[in-house]
């Protein structure tokens, strides 16, 4: 469909049905009996290109469109339960983004205000039409409130068109707010329901969830490592298309984020230039004097890019600040100790940065409140082991393959189990978590420096005797039932 063919779709579906069919609108119980179809998916950053002024009309006159980035399909959802009579139905196909998007909470709430959710089909990462990758769902709802609804979910398409088989289940209407939209259902649903009631979550931990940085030129800033010698780096710039000399003090290890894994970070083989130095806990650009000083090769380098470095948004970077950042944000989390995690993985994937050596982007840097008890280390077990996992899986969009969004909306909710060191098996119970992390920090080490293939195998057997070890203590932290010990494995 082409971009016209898009605009004169939604103009006839959003405006024009009462005069296309005034004698709908009249008498005792006005509207359609019905309003089915498939919405078009358009972010109002391509509508601005040809419907500037419709944006700014939809964000006034609905609702649903009252927040952030928007896609058309939220004014759908609100104008197709306009036209319903008092008994309507509505049944659309749509993204299920807006179950967990910000920009979803406006039509969520809609929705939940009246109770009008009657059906979900979830179709996960399944692929529904076979020229897009479009993660969608089946939305049934009714003009009149309900008290609950049932939410459907395919993990299979082609049984599920075949036979119709797919996991089912009562949800309660109360469960559906304006808030992220997070329906459970079948073996796992009471287990992720008290998960969900435990008090204490990752946001209310942490002090920052910060994204990785965003140099404005990584053709500059960063580069591949080739070797080191002493406290002198040799690097190839991609900006130069050549090799050069830096100071070690001047850059920061990089990671793009697929590096990150359970519990290690692999070998990026970057570095990153932060021309900025701490005070007060905070990042401030080093003056071009002091930095040629304190880092001459570096500094050098720079020079050699400096009217690239200038011209940066038209040119915004000229003057004494040309060799800083356009958005230096989020620079005093990489430097600090920190957990990191990568934004998309298949599971979950956090590493400690005990150091503050590590700058990512693609990922977040999570440091924890000074009043927090808990070690990091205990948090990281937690955050690796299969019940956090589990349950991040109940509550993130599903992508392609298997892979899942570790964002701040979602991780920010993982209940943490606090501990009360009051209690002696409490107490005991988080030193034995802290002791079984950093033998699996230690065995990881060990294994990124074994020669032979034997030595490998060994401490591979013995990082995945560590990790069952980690996932049973979370079972007793938890309180899981053998049961749900089963679910979270993928036994039952």
């Amino acid at each position: 469909m082409s971009f016209l063919d898009e605009e004169e779709h939604y103009r006839i579906n959003v405006f024009d049905w009462r005069e296309a069919f005034p004698q709908v609108f009249e008498g005792e119980n006005p509207g359609f009996d019905a309003v089915i179809g498939n919405p078009p998916y358009i972010r109002i950053q391509a509508l601005k290109e040809f419907a500037p002024v419709e944006v700014e009309h939809y964000k006034r006159a609905y609702r649903a469109a009252g927040k952030g980035n928007y896609d058309i399909y939220v004014v759908f959802v609100e104008r197709g339960l306009d036209l319903l009579n008092k008994n309507g139905r509505l049944g659309y196909i749509l993204p299920h983004k807006f179950f967990n998007a910000k920009y979803g909470g406006p039509v969520r709430d809609l929705i939940s205000s009246g109770n009008h959710l009657s059906k979900v089909v979830h179709f996960g990462d399944e692929q529904v039409f076979r020229r897009a990758t479009t993660y969608t769902c089946l939305m049934f709802l009714d003009q009149t409130g309900n008290a609950g609804f049932r939410f459907e979910k395919v993990a299979d398409l082609t049984e599920w068109r075949a036979t119709g088989a797919s996991i089912e289940g009562a949800v309660s209407a109360a469960s559906a707010t304006a808030d992220d939209w997070n329906f459970v259902v079948g073996a796992g649903a009471a287990l992720f329901e008290r998960l969900r009631q435990m008090p204490v979550k990752l946001g209310d931990v942490a002090n920052r969830m910060a994204q990785g940085i965003r140099t404005s030129a990584n053709e500059v800033y960063v580069l591949d490592l080739i070797s080191e010698n002493g406290d002198l780096l040799k690097v190839r710039s991609k900006q130069l298309g050549r090799d050069v000399e830096l100071e070690r003090e001047a850059v920061s290890l990089f990671l793009q984020g697929r590096e990150i894994k359970p519990f290690r970070t692999a070998a990026s083989g970057k570095v990153v230039i932060v021309p900025y130095s701490m005070r007060g806990g905070r990042a401030h650009l080093i003056p071009q004097r002091e930095y040629e000083a304190k880092f001459p090769r570096t500094f050098r380098y720079l020079s050699e890019n400096k009217t690239y470095l200038e011209n940066r948004e038209r040119g915004r970077m000229r003057g004494d600040n040309w060799h800083a950042y356009i958005y230096p944000k989020n620079i005093e989390v990489m430097v600090a100790s920190k957990i990191l995690v990568p934004d998309i993985a298949d599971r979950a994937s956090f590493a400690l940065d005990e150091a503050g050596e590590y700058t990512l982007t693609s990922g977040y840097g999570i440091t924890f409140k000074d009043e927090m008890n808990e070690a990091q280390k205990y948090v990281l077990g937690l955050l690796n082991s299969r019940v956090l996992d589990s349950y991040l899986k109940s509550i993130s969009t599903t992508l392609r393959g298997g892979f899942f969004r570790y964002f701040t909306q979602y991780i920010e909710q993982l209940p943490i189990r606090t501990i009360d060191f009051s209690d002696a098996e409490d107490a005991a119970r988080h030193e034995r978590m802290v002791g079984l992390v950093e033998r699996m920090l230690s065995l990881h080490e060990r294994l990124a420096g074994a020669g032979i293939s034997r030595e490998k195998t060994v401490i591979g057997h013995q990082i995945a005797a560590t990790d069952r070890q980690i996932d049973r203590l979370v079972y007793d932290l938890y309180g899981l039932t053998e049961d749900e010990i089963q679910i979270v494995e993928g036994i039952r």
